[in-house]
């Protein structure tokens, strides 16, 4: 099974990649940041290692994570955020690892992972990385237009993400989505006959 792994950043384009592929191409997706939300559901393994680490503020009355209040406290503490990321980090990918391996005993072609970031060690699980690409200014008219975010928003979160030299250094494949869907299109579907031969 081909095992491929599709990051970028936002506005660029990513959803509509995973899209083609699920729809015209049938290939399971899995988005890193489902897993890394089940993770902290109430008596999942994230939930109760962050609690014993960081003690239990950020919980509901119901024993549930409060979001915000986790939000909250990572961005006062950056070392929280350290911590959560230590213990959330490797079982994310440890559950990512357990569902290609269940993908490729069904006999599936190719599987795609989502990510909107990778290291050198989750970049060694797969294939193939690509990075779906498109200039600043495109990612601002799509996210202005398709979100409604104002210019501020759409910068401040373009430059809280990866830079483009970081997505390059580990990508196998750059996908241009600079241009119309039917030109990018017709390049995932190129990619993936080559891949399914």
């Amino acid at each position: 099974m081909k095992r491929i792994g599709i990051t970028g950043g936002v506005g660029a384009g990513k959803s509509q990649v995973l899209e083609r592929l699920s729809s015209r191409w049938q290939v399971p997706v899995i988005h890193t940041d489902l897993v890394a939300r089940a993770i902290m559901e109430p008596g999942q393994e994230g939930l109760r290692q962050v609690v014993e680490a960081l003690g239990s503020s950020f919980l509901e009355p119901d024993g549930s994570l409060c979001r915000p209040a986790l939000a909250k406290l990572i961005f006062e503490q950056p070392e929280a955020r350290e911590t959560v990321d230590r213990i959330t980090h490797p079982l994310v990918w440890r559950l990512v690892q357990e569902e290609l391996d269940r993908l490729e005993n069904q006999g599936k072609a190719a599987a795609v992972v989502e990510s909107a970031l990778f290291d050198q060690e989750s970049a060694a699980m797969f294939d193939e990385l690509w990075y779906v690409w498109a200039p600043d200014e495109v990612r601002t008219a799509r996210l202005m237009e398709s979100r409604g975010y104002s210019l501020d928003r759409c910068r401040s979160m373009m430059a809280s993400q990866q830079g483009d030299e970081e997505f390059r250094r580990l990508a196998d494949r750059i996908i241009d989505n600079s241009g119309s869907w039917e030109d990018t299109a017709a390049r995932v579907d190129r990619l993936m006959a080559e891949i399914c031969r």
